[in-house]
């Protein structure tokens, strides 16, 4: 779940937006919407523990937060194709880093990772190299990526940004197939408020 008391967010000492009160149940998928400058990138990072609230509180998964941190994972905008890697890689490469140096994939590991490659629909693409695959499918590797951290909450800045009508509503749909049959609480920003709103479960407006 997400939940918002009162909270301003910014940069200090300069407040972006707020105060903002919110609660979005898990399982739901929620689109984030508002005009550039609004504080949508913003609020994601407060809610991700990126940056701390300048004042109010929030909850991530149950955990009441003031501090800069969070169950919650944040999936930035126009994440880089890097050739060489296949999709299976990039999803490994993460998890890798998450874990620190030196450190190998336990089981519980290895299974996040096959069912997050399932659960997008990855599998026929898992050999594929990342700078050959559609910018849309591209998207769902970074979010199986997310995935494999177990977070309560992902949230995504513009998935869809630079998308194609058909690779949009892919991602769209995949976002909210991810909130209803894993219990995740999904939170997306976007200008396409069209298309947006028939994959969403709720808003929430700057």
């Amino acid at each position: 779940m997400i939940k918002a008391v009162d909270i301003v967010v910014g940069y200090l000492p300069v407040a972006v937006a707020g105060p903002l009160s919110f609660c979005f149940a898990d399982g739901e998928c929620v689109m984030l919407r508002g005009r550039n400058g609004s504080g949508k990138t913003t609020l994601m990072k407060t809610l991700a523990g990126l940056l701390p609230p300048i004042s109010g509180s929030f909850e991530t998964g149950g955990n009441t937060l003031r501090q800069a941190q969070s169950g919650a994972i944040l999936v930035p905008t126009r994440i880089p194709k890097v050739k060489g890697f296949t999709v299976r890689e990039f999803i490994r490469t993460g998890m890798l880093a998450s874990l620190g140096s030196f450190r190998k994939l336990n089981e519980d590991a290895e299974n996040s990772l096959e069912e997050a490659l399932k659960m997008m629909e990855l599998e026929y693409l898992e050999g594929k190299d990342i700078s050959r695959i559609s910018d849309g499918e591209f998207q769902k590797a970074c979010i199986a990526a997310a995935m494999t951290r177990k977070a309560n909450v992902l949230m995504l800045d513009e998935p869809t940004a630079f998308l194609d009508v058909e690779n949009r509503v892919m991602v769209l749909k995949t976002l909210q197939r991810l909130a209803h049959e894993t219990g995740t609480t999904v939170m997306f920003s976007t200008h396409d408020i069209h298309d947006g709103a028939l994959y969403s479960d709720a808003v929430l407006a700057l």
